[in-house]
């Protein structure tokens, strides 16, 4: 397996003239894979009026932007939404669409929805809505029609999107999208088919009377002060995944039907505030058969919380059975509206390299820098909108290089310490009372509902602060977690007694913690571990092996200019340590060595011999 190394070009908002330079510069970056939006509001404006080549706007020429990939050899990753987002009007949905005020998306209230967040809000089709999947259809259709023979084999595209971060446009919160009619209708056939019998249903909802043609979905508390979390909220919460799942399973089915499988499938989720709830990476994967990532973004100045969430969304990726877990936009650059006032700095060159190095120390295997090239509303790309390399160029080359010349660097496995119990019924319930990743604060927000989670959450948090590298074990879709590994339960954790007694009675290691502070027994040891003078992990820093059948990788990854730091490897195995840059080697012996931690990513060859006196 090949790392996939991607790059965000938006041709469609250059000048036509810029695009091969521009191009140019991507090959030059040893970049393979270009990846990009179609809008469908600028292709179509009006309802029937396609232009996918340039007749009413140069920019929207794509076949000859195509054509300029084959030309450079580079392969595209197409992303033709419906929705694309991108700080674009309307996030892509042509505006007649949206005026269609009765297809919209509805809250618990009757409003329609406002999708993503200002000053782009705009409102939602419901995904239901036969409309809208007609139109939607329609679009791809058009699509596939005109550029099809560009689709792979032998044409530059080799990969396609299926929507854009599935989430009914950042909106599906507890109460926010979907309770348009039909939506309800897809609620109400959604529960026939998760419930064997009238009876059964009824008594899990604790309502006498109730059937599959009348069941209503839960609303806002009249007080606007607490809810409880019962099972119709929690068939809620499980629909509105399924719900989108079910939206992206019909996008394949269209996709499928114009190209006949050619292309992979790719779909990218966004950062929820609770953490894969509700529309799950194992979901979406089994829903789509897509290469399924999540979207990485920061604000400057780059953290350890900033890098806890890739660490995390790399577990997730290990536990759906993603066979290359990767970021389908990791950021480059930052965006930037016209006029906006930020109360943070710029990124940084060496900041943006300890972030993609971070993504791969924790076990990515392909990335897409998003944006690889600047254009409106975006600022800081390794690429400026001429062509030229900007400041931002030179980490992009160090990681294609090691890309390149290391590929196992990128693609070896990991090797976690230990496995965390992940309880989603604690996730649900946290979910139930959190709004959205913008406004995450609800009037019925309830601390005793979002402990366990937040519990959870923070004990990853410090997995990572104490340099234990880890798996999670989902509690409900594996029967049982990754043999050989300690199971570490978080503090609160709502794990049936008797799943994990049934651990305990099979021989499993299961560490109960009492709070997310209290530390790992010191016979839970790392595979390898950077420490300092006392033994303690270095603050700020991140180690990582990256195993491969040919050779084994040591990604070093330093927040700060740490200086010298203790490398123990727990199986005192002895060798050589080589910078695959710089090729500078280092001595280890008995597991030993000290290496300096520089501000920035630094990835090791390990070779089991002993250097040279």
């Amino acid at each position: 397996m090949s790392p996939f190394v991607a790059g965000e070009v938006q041709f469609w908002r250059m000048d036509p003239g810029t695009w091969s330079p521009v191009l140019r510069a991507v090959k030059e970056a040893g970049i393979p894979v270009v990846s990009t939006y179609l809008s469908w509001r600028r292709h179509e404006p009006t309802e029937g009026e396609l232009d996918l080549d340039g007749a009413t706007d140069p920019r929207l020429d794509v076949p000859r932007f195509l054509d300029l990939c084959a030309e450079y050899d580079l392969a595209v990753q197409l992303k033709p939404g419906p929705w694309i987002c991108a700080e674009e009007p309307g996030g892509g949905y042509p505006d007649w669409l949206l005026a269609q005020r009765d297809l919209l998306a509805l809250d618990d209230l009757g409003d329609p929805v406002l999708g993503y967040n200002p000053p782009f809000q705009h409102h939602v089709p419901s995904y239901a809505d036969e409309r809208y999947r007609a139109a939607a259809a329609r679009w791809l259709q058009s699509v596939w029609r005109r550029l099809g023979d560009h689709a792979g084999p032998g044409g530059p595209i080799v990969a396609v999107q299926l929507d854009n971060e599935p989430s009914i446009c950042f909106q599906d919160s507890l109460f926010g999208g979907d309770y348009h009619p039909v939506a309800v209708a897809a609620f109400r056939s959604w529960l026939a088919d998760r419930y064997r019998t009238q009876e059964e249903f009824e008594a899990s909802w604790r309502e006498p009377g109730v059937t599959f043609d009348t069941a209503e979905p839960p609303r806002r508390p009249d007080d606007g002060t607490s809810i409880v979390v019962d099972a119709r909220v929690d068939d809620w919460i499980r629909f509105k995944g399924a719900y989108i799942a079910d939206h992206l399973a019909f996008l394949r089915q269209v996709t499928d039907g114009a190209v006949g499988g050619r292309l992979t499938l790719t779909v990218n989720t966004i950062t929820h505030p609770v953490h894969d709830v509700p529309v799950g990476h194992d979901l979406v994967r089994r829903a789509t058969g897509a290469l399924v990532g999540e979207d990485h973004y920061y604000l400057p100045p780059l953290d350890m919380d900033d890098v806890h969430r890739l660490a995390r969304s790399a577990a997730t990726a290990r536990a759906a059975g993603e066979p290359l877990p990767w970021v389908p936009e990791l950021q480059a650059g930052i965006w930037r509206s016209p006029g906006e006032e930020v109360g943070y700095p710029d990124p940084t060159p060496d900041e943006q390299e300890i972030w993609w190095g971070s993504a791969v120390a924790l076990g990515f295997g392909g990335m897409n820098l998003y944006m690889l090239a600047n254009r409106e509303n975006w600022e800081h790309a390794p690429i400026t909108e001429a062509g030229d390399r900007s400041a931002f160029a030179s980490p992009v080359l160090r990681l294609t290089q090691l890309a390149e010349r290391h590929p196992g660097a990128l693609t070896g496995t990991t090797t976690p310490d230990v496995v965390v119990a992940w309880h989603r019924p604690d996730a649900r319930a946290a979910y139930a009372v959190t709004g959205t990743a913008r406004v995450p604060d609800v009037p019925w927000a309830n601390g005793s509902l979002t402990a366990a989670y937040h519990a959870w959450d923070e004990c990853l948090r410090d997995l990572l602060r104490r340099g234990y590298r880890y798996d999670l074990w989902d509690t409900e879709t594996e029967p049982d977690p990754a043999p050989g590994l300690p199971v570490i339960v978080p503090a609160g954790a709502g794990i049936p007694a008797a799943t994990l007694g049934r651990l305990v009675a099979a021989g499993r290691r299961v560490i109960r913690l009492p709070d997310a502070a209290t530390a790992l027994p010191s016979d839970v040891t790392r595979a390898v571990a950077l420490l300092d003078d006392e033994g303690e992990p270095v603050p700020g820093a991140i180690v990582g092996t990256r195993i491969s059948p040919s050779a084994e990788y040591l990604h070093v990854v330093g927040l700060a200019d740490i200086g010298i730091a203790h490398l123990a490897f727990a199986d005192h195995r002895t060798g050589v340590l080589t910078d695959v840059a710089g090729n500078a080697s280092l001595d280890c012996r008995a597991g030993r060595t000290d290496l300096h931690v520089r501000r920035g990513h630094t990835t090791y060859l390990w070779e089991p011999r002993i250097a040279p006196a």
